[in-house]
């Protein structure tokens, strides 16, 4: 070959920089494609990249070309990563207005002009949303959706009424994390918390497979947690992109504990978040959500304590009320009875008295009749008269006894029955007797607060100030069903 025939490579090279350019002057293309090969010079300002395409089908790269961009493509970049919260780096979509560029040394590339925003924010909620459809449609029973919300077994499940035990998924690193943690220990109750952490990878896609693991390590760990919580920190929209992968939103849908989520998304929720029971914007909201749960139910318990108290005071103030009651009618039924029983036993012994009286009387007149009589007969008549008052004898005996037994019995009955019903014995029981000024009384209103008061007890007396007292309508008091 002659010398004279050759090219030098610069040669080359302007030739077809020359063609290309004549060819491509001034025009522009708008092309979709995928970033790989990212890098950015923060000094220049530069972005150096590769648009690739793939096929669909086989996944294999169909085209592939340099790119970059700077001066206001970059600034255009600052726009797209503004909109988006997507930071512009590799395995994003994209649909960018490019030119046709050649340098002898560099070789070919396509030089950034714009980037539309709306185009990849639109590809990532078209996955999304294909996703959530795929979700709602091949687990029914799983997962539903009514109106705009997402029903699912895990979002079903009742949180415990106290939240305390707790498995953490997150990043080792995530300062997110750490404040989720700082909140719920310096909470301001004093309440505390079991937490266990499982780190791992939280941002990217392609390790979907290894935080779905460690939602599993939960499950097998067999400790009954109260809830398990997700948490991240903030990030660009790319980052989030693991929690809108379909197993994990179907294991978080379906796993048998409370998930609650702090992923740190200020936009568009994530599938994680959908699928789980609770979800919150940040690590720091999720620990004020468990702190508010809690301290929901000391205030119902608190509540509930004050509720007991107040009943508990009222019942015992109308059970007072009602002893006090019961206590009097007792005193003045029992000084009742007292006088009835006194009245007649004075009229037993007036009646016994004269029958008596009257019984030897008529005993006497017989006897003296008897004395004539014998006086004046044989003596085998008297002999006779005497046998038949040794026989009538044994009976007026008979009859003395059998009536003095009768009333003895009557005043003994009388006297167990002011035993029973004696202050001393009421007292026995439990009940008491309050005095005020030196009398007994059940009158409330002479216990103004401030006043001075004597209790009496089986084997004490009390003396108090009243401090306060409420009317109040309790149960009716349960007397002994026996003294």
């Amino acid at each position: 070959m002659k010398n004279s025939a050759h090219l030098t490579l610069s040669q080359l090279n302007g030739i077809i920089q020359s063609k290309l350019n004549e060819a491509f002057f001034m025009q522009q293309f708008w092309i979709v494609a995928d970033i790989t090969e990212h890098s950015f010079k923060e000094k220049t300002g530069y972005h150096y990249f590769e648009f690739v395409e793939k096929d669909v089908r086989t996944n294999l790269i169909a085209a592939k070309i340099k790119g970059a961009a700077w001066g206001n493509a970059s600034h255009r970049i600052k726009d797209f990563e503004k909109s988006t919260g997507q930071r512009f780096t590799n395995n994003i979509h994209v649909l960018a207005k490019v030119s046709i560029n050649f340098h002898k040394v560099f070789g070919l590339s396509l030089d950034l002009i714009e980037i539309d925003p709306s185009f990849t924010l639109g590809v990532i909620e078209t996955k999304r949303q294909e996703t959530l459809l795929r979700l709602v449609t091949s687990y029914p029973t799983i997962i539903h959706k009514r109106g705009e919300q997402y029903i699912t077994r895990n979002s079903s499940l009742e949180l415990p009424l106290v939240i305390s035990n707790l498995a953490v998924i997150s990043s080792q690193t995530s300062a997110g994390n750490e404040d989720f943690k700082h909140t719920l220990i310096n909470n301001p109750y004093g309440y505390h918390f079991e937490i266990d952490d499982y780190f791992t990878v939280v941002q990217n896609e392609v390790n979907a497979g290894i935080f779905l693991e460690r939602l599993l390590d939960v499950f097998r760990s067999g400790k009954k947690y109260d809830a398990v919580i997700i948490n991240r920190g903030g990030g660009a929209q790319t980052d989030f992109l693991i929690f809108d992968n379909f197993k994990i939103g179907l294991a978080v849908a379906k796993f048998p504990i409370p998930i609650i989520t702090g992923i740190g998304h200020q936009k568009n929720q994530t599938i994680t978040d959908l699928m789980a029971h609770t979800n919150t914007k940040t690590p720091t909201k999720a620990a004020e959500f468990i702190i508010t749960h809690n301290k929901i139910f000391e205030d119902r318990l608190l509540s509930f304590q004050q509720n007991i108290i107040i009943n508990t005071q009222t019942f015992l103030a109308k059970q007072n009320s009602l002893f006090n009651k019961t206590n009097s009618g007792i005193v003045n039924n029992s000084r009742t009875a007292l006088e009835r029983r006194k009245n007649n036993l004075s009229l037993l012994k007036q009646q016994f008295t004269t029958s008596s009286s009257k019984v030897i009387t008529n005993f006497k007149l017989e006897l003296n009749s008897k004395r004539f009589a014998i006086s004046s007969l044989p003596t085998v008549v008297i002999s006779y008269e005497r046998k038949e008052l040794s026989r009538f004898s044994p009976r007026l005996t008979s009859v003395i006894n059998n009536r003095f037994s009768s009333e003895n019995h009557a005043l003994k009955n009388i006297i167990a029955l002011i035993n029973v019903i004696s202050p001393e014995n009421i007292l026995r029981k439990g009940f008491a007797i309050v005095k005020s000024k030196g009398e007994i009384t059940s009158n409330p209103d002479l216990f103004p607060p401030g006043s001075e008061i004597e209790i009496i007890l089986r084997s004490q007396n009390i003396n108090a100030t009243v401090n306060s007292k409420k009317d109040y309508n309790g149960n009716d008091f349960n007397l002994p069903t026996s003294l």
